[in-house]
C-alpha cells in the first residue's frame, strides 16, 4: 500500500502501523493528540513500550509478541478490545483498540493497523480486512473482512466516485486530486464522503484496503 503515512494522517482515528517485529512504523497526529507521544518518539519503538495498554481489570495487555502484534505472520480476526493506556494530559484513559491488516512491502508479512478511540462503546474497527494482491494468499489465512465477499458497494459507485478511489488507491492526497479533477478540496472531500458511506468502510485506509481487495486499479 502506498503512502501508509498519508493515508493514516488524514484519518480522524488515532492510528498506528507496526511491522512483524513489533515496532511502530507509523503514529498519527490523532496517535500524538491522544496520547501525547509523538511521531519521533513513538516511531522505531516497541508497540508495548509505547501504548503500555492495561485490561479495564487492571491485568497488562500490552507486552512482547502479544497476540495483536503475531497478526503481521497470520491469524485469526480478532475482536476490539478496550484498554486503558496512559496519556501525557489526562492521566490513563480508556480506549477502544480495532485492527486491521494491511499489505506489507515484506513477503508473508502484514502490517497491522490499529484504530484507537476514546470512551466505551463499541468499535467499528475491531475487524480485520485482509487483502490478496493479485488472487495470492501467499499461505496466510484469508478472512472474509470487509465487507464481507461482495462488491455491492462498488457497483453503488459513481463514476466520479471510482476515480477518487482509484486515486486513493495511489496514494494522493485531497489536494492533489483537486489540482488533477479542477475541483474544490470540498467537492473531493464530499466524494470521499459518499464512497466511503456507499462501501460502509469508516476511513480513507479502509476505503483504500476495498479497493484492492477488488482490484480496483
Amino acid at each position: 500500500m502506498k503512502n501508509l503515512p498519508d493515508l493514516l494522517n488524514n484519518s480522524t482515528d488515532a492510528m498506528f502501523a507496526i511491522d512483524g517485529d513489533q515496532q511502530v512504523v507509523c503514529w498519527n497526529h490523532g496517535c500524538e493528540d491522544l496520547t501525547g507521544v509523538s511521531a519521533f518518539q513513538a516511531i522505531g519503538s516497541r508497540c508495548h513500550e509505547v501504548l503500555q495498554g492495561h485490561e479495564p481489570c487492571g491485568r497488562r495487555f500490552c507486552k512482547p509478541n502479544c497476540p495483536l502484534g503475531q497478526l503481521a505472520k497470520g491469524g485469526p480476526s480478532p475482536k476490539a478490545v478496550s484498554l486503558r493506556i496512559p496519556t501525557r494530559e489526562d492521566g490513563k484513559i480508556q480506549v477502544n483498540l480495532g485492527t486491521m491488516l494491511i499489505p506489507s512491502p515484506v513477503d508473508q508479512e502484514w502490517r497491522v493497523v490499529h484504530f484507537m478511540r476514546r470512551g466505551h462503546r463499541k468499535s467499528s474497527a475491531g475487524l480485520v480486512a485482509r487483502q490478496d494482491l493479485g488472487g495470492h494468499t501467499n499461505g496466510k489465512d484469508h478472512p472474509q473482512g470487509l465487507g464481507g465477499n461482495s462488491s455491492h458497494g462498488l457497483c453503488l459507485l459513481t463514476e466520479r466516485e471510482r476515480e477518487i478511489l482509484r486515486f486513493l488507491n495511489h496514494g494522493l492526497t485531497t489536494d492533489a486530486m483537486s489540482q488533477h479533477l479542477h475541483i474544490s478540496t470540498t467537492t473531493v472531500r464530499n466524494h470521499i464522503q459518499r464512497l466511503m458511506a456507499k462501501l460502509n468502510v469508516h476511513s480513507r485506509v479502509e476505503a483504500v484496503t476495498y479497493a484492492h481487495r477488488f482490484h480496483l486499479e
